[in-house]
């Protein structure tokens, strides 16, 4: 089902086959915007941008804060949101040399979208997306890992579990934790903790059924 925002943005699910691997594919027409901000999320987006001359594909890392990042008026961009970890699957490096930052898709990415710019209009543009990743993914089965275990639990728990509960998920030391979740999905088990909380308590905030205190509490924070 589409979901359209105030800025005509088009937030699309992918194919059930891809669900767990991908958040959304994304849409914006003939932007208007000259920037957008990125907040921490743990998620690496591939972003493609038709042109006339050359098409640009690029891979943005997770960022650590916020982050604005540059955007051309009057054009397209389409884009897939990785979930947290996922990533990997579909790249040739690590999500950790990816924060912060952004690097060229073609050479970063196991599947190509050379051809995908040219729908990039029309709503089949998301079914050749789900074509694309599923062709990859039956070539190159994805493992299952620990990681995807950790990252499952502290989502689960909304980012208030204790590092000690995830070591213990992992089935190794929170020092192998730490090395092995900042490798794959960028940003430590600490901080995506703290990234998954906040998101929650912003939910929270934007439902407005509950006090300050109260949201507080139940978002696992000290005080209001």
């Amino acid at each position: 089902q589409d979901i359209n925002d105030s800025q005509g943005l088009i937030n699309i699910a992918p194919s059930s086959v891809l669900r767990n691997f991908v958040s959304h594919y994304w849409l914006s027409l003939n932007n208007t915007d000259s920037s957008h901000s990125a907040l921490p999320d743990g998620a690496v987006d591939l972003v493609i941008r038709p042109s006339n001359i050359s098409s640009q594909s690029l891979i943005y890392g997770t960022v650590t804060t916020k982050t604005e990042i540059a955007l051309e008026h009057g054009s397209h961009y389409l884009g897939i949101r990785f979930k947290p970890g996922q990533s990997r699957h579909f790249m040739k490096t690590a999500a950790l040399e990816l924060t912060d930052g952004c690097e060229d898709a073609d050479r970063l990415m196991s599947c190509c979208f050379k051809n995908i710019t040219e729908n990039i209009i029309n709503q089949n543009v998301f079914t050749q997306l789900d074509e694309i990743l599923i062709e990859h993914l039956n070539k190159q089965s994805p493992a299952h890992t620990r990681i995807d275990d950790v990252i499952k639990f502290i989502e689960l728990n909304r980012g208030t579990a204790h590092l000690g509960e995830a070591a213990s998920v992992f089935g190794k030391s929170r020092r192998q934790l730490q090395r092995v979740f900042l490798e794959t999905v960028g940003v430590s088990a600490k901080s995506f903790s703290s990234i998954t909380r906040f998101h929650h308590a912003a939910a929270l905030l934007s439902q407005a059924f509950s006090s300050l205190a109260d949201i507080a509490i139940e978002a696992g924070y000290s005080d209001q």
